[in-house]
């Protein structure tokens, strides 16, 4: 009973190229809804359709973890500020020889010395510091860099998974309007006597399984929108983002992405967050070591003899000796950390190289994927399907081959989606590993 149909499958796979070569590729290789009917008083005017690029932009407005990084941002700026500073002077007032005994009682003898006290750093404690500040201030802009990025990648991601959901909810629909028809082309076969009853509790068991699917699909792409809502700072309730989304470049596989094969860039953001930590440690060996050199302290002032009405002049100097501290453990410590960061940096050019290849294998995969259901998969099923319907209507083909064929483009139809779903996701994943700027243009 499934040779004619695999023969009408067959034969619609060997035309399929010719009907696309000769009618062009069709619009779309998904259902569209049908037309609403025309309203007895003027539409309300649609809402704007919500596009990728608005999506990102609110997303980078309003989400908290960019808010936190700038917030780390300014906080390391201001820290390189303070880092350029001069120790402050001290300015101290010392009274003796007072409220004794003998001739030191009451303040007749009071000797008071008014003195200034500065410290000097020595070892470049100030260059070292002013260093290890900037090179903070750096790594708080790759996290900034680094979050954006994250972010622009999950909206897109998010994005395509909600467009997939929209479409797979047209093609649900789509299902159990083919399945109600097929339902009533059977129970007219029935009551003409030329179809058993059963065929037509199949064909009522496939309309309701059409029809559970169709609010399955419902459901994933309400949760869909409000994983998206969720990033874009709105409410992620039910019936939030409810409008249209903009996802016309959905069915596109000739849109940008980087080259699916060669080395990895070397300045990509990730790499450049790992090199500022290399650059943090380096900086912090050189504060440490900085450290262990003492600093200067002189002092100046004058003393006044209150018995005698005298005055003299006061001048100090003092170093601390390191017999004890020398520093020894945290310029240890600061080197085991920069060695780290090396080898961090080295790690994650390794992992960044099998990320990119996972990403772009992907990518090539779903690319080829999509193609192929597109241009000679689906066309042929179509024909399949409208073949058998019609054999089926006189009497050629059985109830079970139509089914067949309905299923198998269903399954093509759903498949396209999940394969132009993967193709953006993994465009998105692509750029996001090999972006060397945020979206604002800055390193």
């Amino acid at each position: 009973m499934r040779l004619p149909f695999a023969a009408a499958l067959a034969m619609g796979i060997a035309w399929a190229p010719a009907a696309v070569a000769q009618d062009g590729p069709p619009a779309s290789q998904f259902p569209q809804p049908a037309p609403l009917p025309a309203p007895l008083s003027a539409p309300l005017p649609a809402p704007p359709s919500l596009t990728l690029d608005e999506a990102i932009a609110r997303a980078l407005a309003a989400e908290p973890r960019i808010g936190a990084a700038r917030a780390r941002l300014d906080a390391a700026s201001a820290t390189m500020d303070q880092a350029d500073v001069l120790p402050n002077p001290e300015l101290g007032v010392e009274l003796e020889n007072f409220q004794g005994s003998g001739p030191y009682r009451g303040y007749r003898s009071v000797e008071a010395t008014y003195g200034l006290t500065q410290t000097v750093e020595l070892g470049g404690k100030r260059g070292a510091r002013v260093a290890a500040a900037r090179a903070d201030r750096l790594a708080a802009g790759q996290e900034l860099t680094a979050a954006q990025l994250d972010l622009v990648r999950d909206v897109r991601t998010a994005f395509a998974a909600a467009a997939a959901a929209d479409r797979a909810v047209v093609l649900a629909g789509e299902r159990v309007r083919l399945a109600g028809e097929v339902e009533r082309s059977i129970e007219a076969r029935v009551a003409a006597g030329r179809e058993t009853v059963v065929q037509a509790d199949r064909a009522g068991i496939a309309r309701r399984q059409a029809e559970l699917a169709f609010d399955q699909a419902r459901q994933r792409a309400a949760a869909a929108r409000r994983t998206l809502a969720g990033l874009i700072g709105a409410t992620p309730l039910p019936g939030a983002l409810s409008g249209p989304l903009d996802d016309a470049w959905f069915l596109r596989l000739d849109l940008p992405a980087p080259a699916a094969d060669g080395p990895v860039p070397a300045e990509t953001a990730d790499l450049q967050r790992r090199q500022v930590e290399v650059v943090r440690g380096r900086a912090a060996v050189e504060v440490e070591r900085s450290r262990a050199v003492p600093d200067l302290t002189l002092s100046a002032g004058v003393r006044r003899f209150r018995e005698s009405g005298d005055n003299a002049f006061l001048v100090g100097v003092s170093i601390p000796i390191p017999v004890f501290d020398s520093n020894r453990g945290a310029i240890a410590r600061a080197r085991a950390e920069a060695a780290a960061a090396e080898a961090d940096l080295a790690a994650a050019r390794l992992d960044l190289d099998r990320r990119m290849l996972a990403a772009r294998s992907s990518l090539e995969a779903a690319r080829d994927t999509a193609a192929t259901l597109k241009e000679r998969i689906i066309p042929a099923a179509e024909q399949a399907f409208a073949f058998s319907r019609e054999g089926y209507r006189q009497g050629k083909f059985s109830y079970l081959e139509v089914l067949d064929a309905q299923r198998t483009l269903a399954e093509a139809q759903a498949d396209l989606i999940d394969a132009l779903q993967g193709f953006h996701t993994a465009r998105a994943e692509l750029e996001r590993l090999t972006a060397t700027t945020g979206p604002d243009g800055q390193r």
